[in-house]
């Protein structure tokens, strides 16, 4: 999301080879409050066991690099949405990426 002094979209990617990664996991999911629906497992990108640091980098979407330069302008203001089960049926993955070890928690 950085912009580059050239004025365009850095392309650097958020995933980055020298930095810890997150961990996908299998969690059961409760569907409204109080629940509405049967239980759901899901897929979710735990990044829990990351440093502070590690997880805002994440959360504000910069490349290790861009992350360090605070002053650095972004190219859109973030626009992070509450994610609603109901609402967003379609973005729930029950299964795990292919290759990736079942790990199991809560949401």
């Amino acid at each position: 999301m950085a912009r580059t002094h050239r004025g365009t979209r850095c392309v650097n990617r958020v995933l980055a080879p020298r930095k810890p990664h997150g961990t996908w996991r299998l969690t059961t999911l409760l569907l409204g409050r109080p629940p509405v629906l049967p239980a759901v497992e899901i897929a979710v990108y735990d990044l829990g066991h990351l440093a502070h640091a590690e997880q805002q980098r994440w959360r504000v979407q910069r490349c290790p690099t861009h992350a360090l330069i605070p002053e650095v302008a972004d190219m859109a203001p973030g626009e992070w949405e509450i994610f609603d089960p109901l609402l967003h049926r379609q973005y729930i993955a029950t299964r795990l990426p292919v290759g990736q070890a079942r790990h199991r928690g809560r949401a």
